[in-house]
């Protein structure tokens, strides 16, 4: 447990240390909301709806989304990619924990300290949104919501690990990590609520993993979502949970092989 915590502690002061960071973070966090919240003002008349939320929905979905894509999203496959190409690996692989275990714990120690650094601006968020907006939020669901942000963080670091391990077989990852930001955002709904897509497009992307990844977390929490909804896709979460724990296994395993032999 040590090493678990020592990981986790210097992820931590690596970005607490960083002022530039620091003053980056902030922007990252803030510019995003104001910019759609504005968009969104701009574009929807009091009353309006689009996707079935209002106005106020809307604002409150684009503070949930870049909440969770600053406390949830950590660029796993990034590092396992430079740390590849760098040789740093094989530094890690001497080290007392399991590989992927480290990287959990960096992540871990990154978002507590991005959740240190922005909780007195989400908490007055918060508060404004309930006072502004009327979202009526009540324990069950914000016990839900706890629920999915766990779930969407666990989810999160076996999709993006196990897109990193492609860096086992292939010598730059860079446009390769950079399509899947865009499509993993567009697909997430962070750059706009899925509920807006036709149809047949939201009954393909209902079976798939990456609404979890933002929208249904955000949805579930605006939204007045039956307990029977949330428990079928909770369900569906876990299953791909562990389709995506099978997948990072085995390629972590052959990549490892595959790095033995080019390192020797």
């Amino acid at each position: 447990m040590r090493a678990y915590f020592a990981i986790m502690k210097i992820a931590m002061k690596s970005i607490l240390n960083n002022k530039s960071s620091v003053a980056i973070l902030l922007l990252q966090s803030l510019v995003p909301i104001i910019v759609m919240g504005y968009l969104w003002s701009s574009i929807l008349a009091p009353g309006q709806k689009i996707g079935g939320m209002s106005k106020n929905q809307m604002l409150v979905y684009y503070c949930g989304v870049n909440f969770i894509n600053f406390f949830v999203w950590y660029a796993i496959d990034w590092d396992l990619n430079n740390d590849i190409h760098s040789g740093e690996l094989s530094n890690i692989l001497h080290r007392p924990v399991a590989l992927q275990t480290y990287y959990f714990c960096r992540m871990l120690g990154d978002r507590a300290a991005n959740f240190l650094l922005l909780a007195p601006l989400v908490l007055l968020g918060l508060v404004y949104l309930c006072m502004h907006s009327g979202l009526a939020v009540s324990v069950i669901t914000i016990v839900k919501f706890l629920v999915n942000i766990a779930l969407t963080a666990t989810l999160w670091f076996m999709f993006s690990y196990l897109v990193g391990c492609l860096a086992y077989w292939f010598e730059n990852l860079f446009f390769v990590l950079l399509v899947k930001e865009v499509m993993v955002s567009l697909l997430a709904g962070y750059y706009f609520p899925l509920a807006i897509l036709p149809s047949a497009w939201r009954r393909v992307l209902n079976w798939l993993p990456f609404q979890y990844f933002g929208a249904f977390p955000v949805t579930s929490l605006i939204k007045k979502t039956s307990t029977v909804f949330w428990l079928q896709n909770v369900a569906l979460e876990v299953i791909w949970l562990g389709i995506f724990y099978v997948l990072m296994m085995v390629a972590n395993k052959r990549g490892l092989h595959q790095y033995s032999d080019v390192r020797g």
